[in-house]
């Protein structure tokens, strides 16, 4: 029979074994959840990278426009206009691309949430951004639009006071758009529309990357009040 000495040293040593499965299958489950937040931001940024692919050949069109029609400054300048927009969406496009791939995993998670939190706040200021100007970019892109495609000359097509008025409606469009959201935006940030609509806006993959990370985060405070 065991005497009580060397049933001590077998329960310990049972123990030891123990914890070291336990903190095995935490760093398991860690890496996981950390991998799949990484599939998710990999995604993001592959599918980024083919909008602005896609927003590159939009920038090279208006710049061949506006050399096709440099010496007519009706046509050359809105052209010019929507492809300074155009830039910008581009760049912004590029911003996300590398914030989605310079975060660091080897990082603290509370490191890592931080840097997703950045970058999901650049990609709504983005989508915000192109809603408060799209108003302003409609008259530009209707007279590209129609002499590029088809020829025609929308100065003669609605007249020059029709595309004045639309193009100071979308002026116009701009401020009250700041304005509401600074007037509205504590009421709709306490709104779960609101809410679940900025998590819309931030996107899929990487709101996906932020739960992954979230329940990993849950999982270690839980480990730790243990």
């Amino acid at each position: 029979m065991l005497d009580l000495d060397e049933m001590k040293q077998r329960w310990a040593e049972h123990d030891r074994k123990l914890d070291q499965s336990i903190r095995l299958n935490r760093q398991l489950l860690s890496a996981v959840k950390l991998n799949k937040a990484r599939s998710a931001l990999q995604r993001l940024a592959a599918f980024q990278g083919l909008e602005a692919a896609i927003q590159l050949v939009v920038v090279v069109a208006l710049g061949s426009f506006i050399y096709d029609n440099i010496a007519m400054t009706r046509f050359a300048l809105p052209a010019a206009a929507l492809d300074v927009f155009a830039i910008a969406i581009l760049i912004g496009m590029i911003r996300q691309i590398a914030g989605a791939l310079r975060i660091d995993y080897d990082k603290p998670i509370a490191t890592i949430q931080k840097q997703l939190e950045g970058l999901r706040v650049l990609r709504i200021r983005y989508i915000q951004g192109i809603f408060l100007v799209a108003p302003l970019a409609w008259t530009p892109l209707q007279i590209v639009a129609l002499k590029g495609f088809w020829g025609v000359d929308a100065y003669r097509l609605f007249g020059i006071p029709y595309l004045v008025a639309n193009l100071l409606l979308g002026l116009a469009i701009i401020p009250l758009g700041i304005w509401l959201s600074k007037k509205f935006s504590d009421r709709m940030g306490r709104s779960p529309f609101f809410q679940r609509l900025m998590k819309d806006l931030a996107g899929y993959n990487l709101n996906a990357a932020t739960g992954f990370l979230a329940r990993l985060s849950e999982f270690e405070d839980e480990n730790l009040a243990k």
